[in-house]
């Protein structure tokens, strides 16, 4: 018994030794890890938030491909990167297949003129031959009376014969005067046919002439020239790169075929995180830092915010952030890449100068759809209103892509509005030739560019809904159309804004449509081609429906037929020296947000704050051990953050989470190198919210 007792007193010493032992080497300086602290802080805060963003042109014009009805084929094109200025040629398409059908329209309208001369001339012979039968047959009758007179000198029967001769004298009078009428008319509707045929004719010309005025892309502004991918040939293989367009390739009639960059005005965006954007308002400072111009700081203003977020499939983070815009002071940019003072003025005033111009206006189709309702109302302040189809007040990027109206306009339509030339004719006919028979430019009605200030256009707006009333003006008769511009031309002038005067109409004569002499060649229904619509000053058009001459439609786009013809492609880049240049959109840059400044705060480096219980928490030092002291944070930077209450300055507080032993901190290290799971005890660091 004793000795199992001594046996039992000797393990149990030997044990208690041993751990002995262990306690002391553990305790040994070099089997102990330090857990890094720091002191709690009292001083100015500076509370900034951080974005990664790219830089990118204020305006830019896209040059789109018209629709040629046929293949659209790029046979010139301005080198990508080269700075094209105002009126440059960026893109030419292959224009032969338009000129051919061009050629064979106009060989058909002259067929029809002759058809037309020749219809013309036997109507007259005809007219003539019937005159000379009518007087016969009327000197029948006259002769037929005279002798009926001799009745009561004559027997009975002489004066039965002398009746019935007379009676058969006007029946053959009446029937010859039917036949004439009936082979008039029937002549006449052969000669309205060949008209419509001409018509015809004439409105495919002038489509074809638009083409053709289409074929040539201009530059609307100066800028870089970024040249868009040809999507046309894209297989839709993933992974598959897609190649830029180059001279010789097809492309779908309003696909992007170029972009003009305007290099003189710039700006930066970003997207930032909900939290950020709740501490962010327009026109607060910001530091902006290109990556291209290492070491240089430029000023800036946050521009706009967007209102709603948003994801961006593209990207490795899928959370969604909000867009936010930053100007760029551009004189200090300039003057930073090495321009010279009188560079710099030239570049701020092409940026005034851009301000004003509306670039980013939709491409307009061949037919596009109706014109919206500011485009009516600042064009009936001019005394009329946008061609139907125009589908837009202004079109920048695409020369010559006038809204195709009607056929030369819609002056008929509106049955006598500014500067109507074609006539009214007598019948039925003629009134159904004058729904389109008036004179105008080809995409618009009559009538040229609104030339109304931004104040006067928004009154033209409310005093043009007020007089519309609701009603769809393309279901409005004419005559209450001319009413309802009689009224909005009352309305305008109360509201101080004066209109052009109504041009005058032409009636057509008593029976022959247009006021023309039958036997006039080239007369017709359409009256004079173009010249009274100059007056009213509108773009002179192809004429009437059936009028005389016609020529190549005027543009009314921003350019003109001078500037089509002596456009030129701008030189590449290795042969230009402008400074601009050295501006590229796409340059990635970074964004320092100064949100908000604190004086004589408390704080602490964000590293040190853990989270306990979903609250915040800090380990302050208490002689050898750290206890856990919950706090709340009243602002947070990128760094530190400002400590409300739970803190004093000048305390020791541990940097990490000292219950963590280094075996657990050393895995939760590596699970974060190699993309673990495990759950972080540090807080997330950053901005305030902004994580």
């Amino acid at each position: 018994m004793k000795k199992a007792l001594l046996r039992i007193v000797l393990v149990v010493a030997v044990a208690g030794a041993g751990y002995g032992i262990y306690r002391f080497i553990e305790g040994l300086p070099s089997r102990q890890e330090a857990v890094p602290t720091t002191r709690v802080r009292q001083g100015d805060v500076v509370v900034r938030s951080f974005a990664r963003g790219e830089l990118r042109a204020v305006r830019s014009a896209t040059l789109t491909a018209p629709n040629l009805f046929g293949t659209v084929q790029v046979t010139k094109l301005a080198p990508m990167g080269a700075f094209a200025r105002e009126k440059d040629l960026i893109v030419e398409f292959d224009d032969s297949e338009v000129l051919s059908r061009l050629e064979q329209r106009q060989l058909e309208l002259e067929q029809v003129d002759e058809q037309i001369k020749k219809a013309q001339a036997d109507l007259a012979i005809r007219n003539n031959q019937d005159q000379v039968d009518l007087l016969r047959a009327r000197y029948s009758v006259r002769r037929a009376e005279l002798e009926v007179k001799k009745n009561p000198l004559l027997p009975a029967i002489d004066q039965k014969k002398n009746l019935l001769n007379l009676e058969e004298a006007q029946r053959r009078l009446r029937q010859l005067e039917s036949d004439i009428k009936s082979k008039q008319e029937q002549a006449l509707a052969e000669l309205n046919v060949l008209r419509e045929r001409r018509n015809r004719n004439v409105l495919d010309i002038n489509r074809e002439k638009q083409r053709l005025l289409q074929v040539k892309l201009l530059s609307p502004i100066s800028g870089l020239v970024a040249i868009k991918q040809n999507r046309a040939g894209f297989s839709g293989m993933f992974g598959t790169q897609i190649p830029d367009i180059r001279e010789g390739d097809q492309v779908q009639p309003g696909m992007p075929v170029a972009e003009i960059l305007d290099l003189s005005e710039l700006e930066v965006i970003a997207r930032i995180g909900e939290l950020d954007r709740a501490n962010l308002h327009e026109g607060q400072d910001v530091l902006i830092r290109l990556d291209a111009l290492a070491g240089k700081t430029f000023h800036g203003k946050i521009k706009s915010m967007s209102g709603t977020a948003s994801a961006n499939i593209f990207s490795s983070d899928p959370g969604k952030k909000f867009d936010v815009v930053f100007s760029i002071d551009m004189r200090e940019l300039l003057k930073e890449l090495g321009a010279k003072p009188e560079q710099i003025a030239r570049i701020m005033a092409t940026a005034e100068e851009n301000r004003k111009k509306p670039i980013a206006q939709p491409t307009l189709s061949m037919f596009g759809g109706m014109p919206d309702l500011s485009a009516l109302a600042a064009a009936a302040a001019n005394g009329g209103m946008p061609g139907m189809g125009g589908g837009g007040a202004t079109v920048m990027a695409f020369p010559g892509a006038q809204g195709q109206g009607m056929p030369g306009g819609m002056a008929g339509a509106m049955a006598g509005m500014q500067g109507m030339a074609g006539g009214q004719g007598g019948d039925a006919q003629g009134q159904r030739r004058m729904m389109f028979g008036g004179a105008g430019g080809p995409g618009g009605m009559m009538f040229g560019g609104a030339n109304l200030t931004p104040e006067q256009q928004k009154q033209m707006q409310e005093v043009f809904k007020k007089v519309l009333g609701g009603r769809n003006i393309m279901e409005m008769s004419p005559e209450d159309r001319r009413a309802m511009f009689e009224k909005l031309r009352e309305e305008a002038k109360k509201a101080g804004i004066e209109m052009p005067q109504r041009g005058q109409r032409r009636e057509g004569g008593e029976g022959q449509p247009g006021g023309a002499p039958a036997a006039a060649p080239g007369a017709g229904p359409g009256g004079a081609p173009g010249a009274a619509v100059a007056q009213a000053g509108g773009p002179g058009g192809p004429g009437g429906r059936s009028g005389g001459g016609m020529g190549m439609p005027a543009p009314t786009g921003p350019f003109s037929q001078k500037d089509l013809e002596n456009a030129k492609l701008p030189p590449p880049p290795e042969a230009s020296d402008n400074t601009e240049i050295l501006l590229r959109p796409g340059l990635l840059a970074d964004v320092e947000i100064i949100v908000e400044k604190v004086s004589n705060a408390v704080y602490v480096p964000n590293q040190s704050i853990f989270e306990k219980d979903g609250k915040p928490v800090v380990y302050v030092k208490v002689k050898d051990r750290f206890e856990p002291r919950p706090i709340q944070i009243a602002k947070r930077s990128e760094t530190v953050s400002v400590i409300g209450s739970g803190l004093k300055p000048g305390e020791v507080i541990a940097l990490q989470d000292p219950t963590i032993s280094p075996e657990e901190r050393k895995k939760k290290q590596e699970q974060k190198k190699g993309g673990g799971g495990g759950a972080a005890a540090v807080m997330p660091m950053g901005t305030k919210g902004g994580q």
